[in-house]
């Protein structure tokens, strides 16, 4: 009995150490997968930046042939992994067999060190991404991150002892009085004990035990069942004679030991509870971080932030955005029901699927009725998840959503409006479902904040909730502001109402907001008083949409500076850029020129109050150009001029320029 539990027990170690591990690493691994997108070859710099980033000792990206064609190891670059006994396995991630293939720690092909090596695929069998862990961060993650994984009992039976190997000193201990800070203090003798496989008797904190002792990532994990237990039978039989010879006296010894039993039962079962819980909630807030995607490249038709802050009890939470094409941008936010581990698991499988079926359908209600399909095919934990997701047209500011039983969200403009559409059926609860495309259009400037029921559902200390109409207000008062602004005020607002009363659910936030992207024209002249002329008629062109006397000021700025151009620059032509911008509206008109380097803006402005006749020649027409100006800067680049003028639309009458 005693063996079968000093087994059980070396074999849970490992189990658990490995599966974390197993689990970190593929999280690691996926995520890598989605920022690098395919197999191309990247820079031992670009790659290293990225293995710093989620603190790897290895990264390689392997073609669809099994070459490793980029890494931050410049021994892997270049190898064959098809080729070597101990690389083939990883064979299988490219013919679509296998979506993960992990190896136990062995010795590194270029070292002295013993790495861990886990591996995922590109989409569509194009190569895989291979991550590699050294054993000698073992004891960082062990005393950090998976400590929980040792301060468990199983049942009443056998206690863990873990003390790192260089110091001896306990990391955890779960004996009765362990209050001592080494092995060698508690009575441990550590030598010749390593062989996992042989049971020996040793005396800890005064009383003898039966020990396995095995070495992993730089600690000693010692496996203990006192003697008592193992005697326990004969004490059994004692008790009963005693009850034969002494009835009511035995059934006393029995009800005290009964309590004494279900005393240490009772708090047997609290530590594995609540070491499961931490367990839970470091993996889940693992998994929840590593989901996040990554920022955008910054887009000149739309803004966009979001973020998401964890509660106490770790939820199903998630976020995601990204680009369908050049001109639609897809997001969404979404909530999985439960919590801990398996809420965060789903939650990354719901991410994935809803993505897949977004980049292969490019329609938000198609995609949204596949995903569901598919996770009601794999829906084992019986989960379901409500998620709200849209796709912005950047050209028109049109969104096309679908909203399968999540909140509702708001369009933030000149006023707050909910986009409260009859919603669909939460996802992953029924595979018939099909949902219906609606739409909403987005002004320039508007904003569209999403967000979870960690913010209406937040409480005070009274328990009421935050609601949506404190949330309307919030909005409303920040209705003109930027994406970023709007997530931060609601989650401050959130906070000051709860004033310190601990969440109870993830606060998620999205807001993007459109910008449309402004018309420009260009067209280039001749450095001649003609080529003047047909700048003006441009210009004439451009402003034909404009009141009349829009124009007028706009038309002397041009000829005051293309007439400087043409009379002293020396160029051999010059170029006119009208833009017609949003925020803030109004025209913006650049003049280049490849003439005599020449900023007008540097010379002091002419002193109008002495005469004429005693004032400098020239310097008149560009003060009157920087008087009806609202901006006017100068650039010297790529051996060109670059004079910028901006005039605002005037206030009140629409997009006129006076």
């Amino acid at each position: 009995m005693t063996e079968a539990l000093l087994d059980y027990a070396v074999s849970d170690i490992r189990l658990a150490m490995d599966g974390a591990i197993d689990t970190m690493l593929e999280h690691v691994a996926v995520t890598c997968a989605r920022r690098f997108g395919r197999a191309d070859r990247h820079t031992r710099e670009e790659v290293d930046s990225v293995a710093h980033l989620f603190d790897i000792d290895e990264l390689c990206i392997v073609d669809r042939a099994g070459i490793v064609i980029a890494s931050n190891d410049p021994d892997s670059l270049g190898v064959d992994m098809n080729k070597k006994e101990a690389t083939q396995p990883f064979a299988a991630l490219t013919n679509g067999t296998t979506k993960v293939v992990t190896q136990p720690f062995r010795s590194h092909a270029y070292s002295k060190s013993r790495r861990k090596y886990l591996g995922v695929p590109f989409p569509g069998g194009d190569g895989y991404v291979q991550v590699g862990m050294d054993e000698a961060r073992m004891p960082k993650m062990i005393n950090t991150q998976l400590s929980f994984l040792f301060d468990a009992e199983m049942g009443d039976t056998v206690c863990y002892l873990c003390a790192d190997m260089e110091t001896g000193s306990l990391v955890s201990a779960y004996l009765e009085g362990c209050e001592t800070p080494t092995l060698e203090e508690i009575g441990f003798d550590a030598s010749d004990v390593s062989d996992p496989n042989v049971t020996f008797e040793q005396t800890l904190f005064g009383d003898k035990a039966f020990c396995r002792s095995c070495v992993f990532g730089g600690h000693r994990f010692i496996m203990v069942v006192p003697s008592a237990e193992f005697y326990g039978t004969r004490d059994v039989l004692m008790v009963v004679m005693t009850i034969l010879l002494a009835l009511v006296l035995g059934a006393f010894v029995v009800l005290l030991l009964r309590i004494s039993n279900d005393a240490r039962r009772i708090k047997a079962f609290y530590a594995a509870e609540d070491a499961a819980r931490a367990k839970d909630m470091v993996i889940a807030k693992t998994i929840q971080t590593s989901a996040l995607p990554v920022p955008l490249a910054a887009n000149p038709c739309f803004r966009l932030a979001a973020s998401m802050t964890p509660a106490r009890e770790v939820g199903g939470d998630f976020y995601d955005f990204f680009m369908l094409d050049a001109t639609h941008l897809a997001f969404l936010v979404a909530d999985v029901s439960g919590k801990g581990v398996t809420a965060a698991l789903y939650m990354m499988t719901a991410k994935t699927v809803i993505k897949d079926a977004l980049l292969a359908t490019r329609d938000i209600a198609a995609a949204f009725t596949e995903a569901n399909r598919e996770l009601c095919r794999n829906n084992s934990a019986n989960m379901f998840l409500t998620a709200w997701g849209g796709v912005l047209d950047l050209e028109t500011g049109v969104v096309a959503f679908v909203n399968a039983g999540h909140n509702p969200p708001a369009k933030v403009g000149k006023s707050v409006e909910w986009l409260a559409d009859k919603s669909g059926t939460v996802m992953a609860f029924m595979d018939c479902v099909k949902y219906t495309p609606r739409l909403a259009h987005l002004a320039p400037g508007d904003v569209l904040f999403l967000y979870t029921d960690g913010v209406t559902e937040a409480m005070d200390r009274k328990g009421e909730l935050f609601g949506e109409e404190r949330l309307a207000a919030t909005l409303a008062a920040v209705s003109s502001s930027s994406p970023d602004t709007v997530c931060g005020v609601v989650r401050v607002a959130v906070a000051a109402f709860a004033d310190g009363a601990p969440a109870v659910d993830d606060l998620t936030v999205l807001a993007v907001q459109y910008v449309r992207q402004s018309e420009r024209f260009v067209r280039s002249f001749p450095p001649t008083q003609e080529g003047i002329c047909q700048a003006s008629a441009y210009l004439d062109e451009c402003l034909k949409e404009q009141p009349p006397g829009a124009q007028s000021s706009l038309h002397i700025i041009l000829d005051e500076i293309a007439s400087n151009i043409v009379k002293h620059s020396g160029a051999s032509g010059f170029e006119v850029d009208v833009e017609f911008t949003e925020a803030p509206a109004g025209v913006r008109l650049v003049f280049v020129d490849d003439g005599v380097p020449y900023d007008p803006l540097s010379h002091a402005d002419p002193d109008t109050k002495l005469p004429a006749a005693e004032r400098p020649i020239g310097g008149l027409g560009i003060m009157m150009v920087k008087k009806m100006a609202d901006s006017i800067s100068y650039e010297r680049a790529r051996n060109r001029n670059f004079l910028t003028v901006f005039k605002k639309a005037e206030r009140g009458k629409g997009s006129s320029i006076s």
